[in-house]
């Protein structure tokens, strides 16, 4: 007890766990009035946290008792809450098998009936259903009182129940308080002042909400606890009637059901109240003057049911004039379907600015496989476009993550027209980006690119003064040798420096395919790449501060000791 009192004094977080161990009924009795008058916000705390844990450490009973009937006096509803679901789980009867002897037919036959078992719980069985019933009494009071104030008050105690509480049928005919307060009305279970059973012929699949004092649910304050109770119960069983309930207020319309009640159900991890939450949505009106901004955030949702149902609502209400271009890119890019293929109808029909059109790279961060390669064939064919061809944002879909992203890309690279021509001219004689290509770390385009350029670098190696054109062979054969090797892939290094070094207006595309022939892990071509680039240094001292750009990596001294 001694460490009891330390923890309490300090707050200290092992407080719980040392007062279950203390089992001398005077000396937690003494500790209850303590208990019960501390101001601290942490006490109250510890005692909603005790109430959690199972009544079933011996000696306990005074300390239950105390701080229960405190309760009470203070009229604590959501303390008195508490108690009352502690002391509805409390009685939980078992299934067992009997035989009777029936003396009409006079043979015996085998019975399943509810029985009573011995447990280490406090209280005896007949003390349990006496507390229950207390506890209920205080809020039939309260209903019959102040009718305003009762669903409040019982809301709390409801979001107290657990799944594992009513786990089995037998546990929810023992949840006397919660059939009291949700079904009282209905004829599924027949209400005795002792115990409830179930009608003849019916069952407890045919629950419906059918509350006690159902006039004092029938209030928007109410309607608006019960959908809060939708999302905020732990209990299936409670969720369910939440819901049920709700369906049939007439203050529900009085309710405004705003985009985080919606996202906060769509989000939830029962599946009823996704769909309930959907349905709530799609039923309610006035959502054509929804802010774009909710409906992003709708759509962020990772319920894939509700999202189909979210985005037919957006294509109904939302015109594409009220979104930006941003938003549409956020959209298409997007993991869920649903969403994405939103997206990219919207940007199909928009009319893009050249900014706009220029941005459209952001399209290879798509997520979203099924509508990825789609969105890569419609982008590349505008910034990859011979007269708006940008290497920084056509590169981005071969980095793709994606697979049908790289997939759409080497497509739409190595399509030709029907003369035999490539369809994208600029792409497909640009070396920096099939520099770029050949140091992709994805297998599936590596060797796409190996196999292609072998088909490239297969032409005569061009000779002295050739156009840029017809340098293609020299670079892909420099590119393809940093994978296969050989003799000529050597040669071509140095034809390629030539040309650089006669024509220095070709540096910018041809230093790049030299820089990766200096990277390469290949010991011949890594040499011949660092002898082309001192050699082409020392030649052109003017295109120093482009090879220092290019390859950072490397420390030059002074072009004469270059030269040297």
């Amino acid at each position: 007890m001694l460490l009891v009192e330390e923890c309490f004094s300090r707050q200290a977080e092992g407080f719980l766990d040392a007062l279950r161990q203390v089992s001398h009924p005077k000396v937690l009795a003494a500790f209850a009035d303590r208990w019960k008058k501390d101001p601290r916000p942490w006490a109250r705390e510890q005692l909603f946290a005790y109430l959690d844990q199972a009544l079933d450490r011996p000696g306990h009973q005074p300390l239950v008792k105390r701080l229960f009937k405190d309760a009470e006096e203070r009229k604590d509803d959501e303390m008195v809450g508490a108690f009352l679901v502690a002391f509805d789980t409390l009685v939980r009867r078992v299934r067992r098998t009997t035989w009777k002897w029936d003396r009409a037919t006079r043979s015996a036959f085998e019975q399943e009936i509810l029985g009573t078992p011995h447990d280490s719980k406090l209280f005896s069985h007949r003390t349990r259903q006496y507390l229950r019933r207390r506890a209920w009494r205080y809020f039939r009071w309260l209903g019959y009182a102040r009718p305003e104030a009762y669903a409040a008050a019982v809301l709390p105690a409801l979001r107290r129940y657990r799944d594992a509480d009513l786990e089995k049928g037998e546990n929810i005919l023992d949840s006397w308080a919660l059939l009291r307060i949700c079904f009282h009305g209905g004829d599924v279970i027949e209400f005795h002042s002792r115990h409830h059973r179930v009608r003849e012929g019916r069952s407890l699949a045919e629950l419906r909400a059918a509350p006690r004092f159902p006039e004092a649910w029938d209030r928007p304050e109410a309607a608006r606890g019960v959908l809060r109770l939708v999302t905020e119960a732990r209990a299936t069983l409670v969720r369910r009637w939440a819901m049920d309930l709700f369906r049939g207020l007439k203050s529900r319309a009085e309710v405004a059901i705003g985009c985080d009640d919606i996202l906060a159900m769509l989000d939830h991890a029962d599946e009823r109240v996704q769909q309930f939450g959907a349905e709530l949505f799609d039923a309610q009106g006035g959502n054509e003057r929804l802010p774009v901004s909710d409906w992003l955030r709708l759509l962020r949702t990772q319920n894939l049911t509700a999202l189909a149902t979210l985005c037919a609502a957006f294509e109904r209400h939302v015109s594409g004039e009220r979104l930006g271009f941003d938003q549409c890119v956020e959209l298409a890019t997007a993991r869920p379907v649903p969403v994405a293929r939103l997206g990219f109808k919207l940007l199909q029909t928009r009319a893009l600015s050249g900014a706009e059109q220029a941005a459209l790279g952001r399209l290879a961060d798509a997520r979203c496989e099924a509508v990825a390669g789609e969105l890569a064939t419609w982008a590349l064919a505008r910034v990859g476009a011979d007269e708006a061809y940008s290497l920084e944002a056509t590169s981005r879909f071969f980095d793709s993550v994606v697979a049908p992203t790289r997939e759409a890309a080497w497509g739409w690279l190595t399509a030709l027209r029907p003369d035999g021509r490539p369809a994208a001219t600029k792409a497909y004689g640009d070396p920096v980006l099939w520099s770029r290509l050949a140091e992709t770390p994805f297998d599936d385009l590596r060797l796409r690119i190996v196999d292609h350029l072998a088909l490239r670098a297969d032409a005569a190696t061009p000779g002295p003064g050739l156009g840029a054109d017809q340098l293609a062979p020299v670079w892909c054969a420099v590119l393809l040798g940093v994978h296969r090797g050989g003799r000529q892939k050597l040669k071509a290094v140095r034809e390629l420096a030539d040309a650089i070094a006669r024509e220095p207006g070709k540096a910018p595309s041809l230093l790049p395919v030299l820089a990766v022939a200096v990277r390469s892990v290949r010991g011949p071509e890594m040499r011949a790449g660092l002898a082309a680039v001192l050699g082409l240094v020392a030649r052109r001292p003017e295109l120093g501060a482009a090879v220092r750009e290019r390859l950072p990596e490397l420390e030059f001294g002074e072009i004469g000791e270059a030269a040297a």
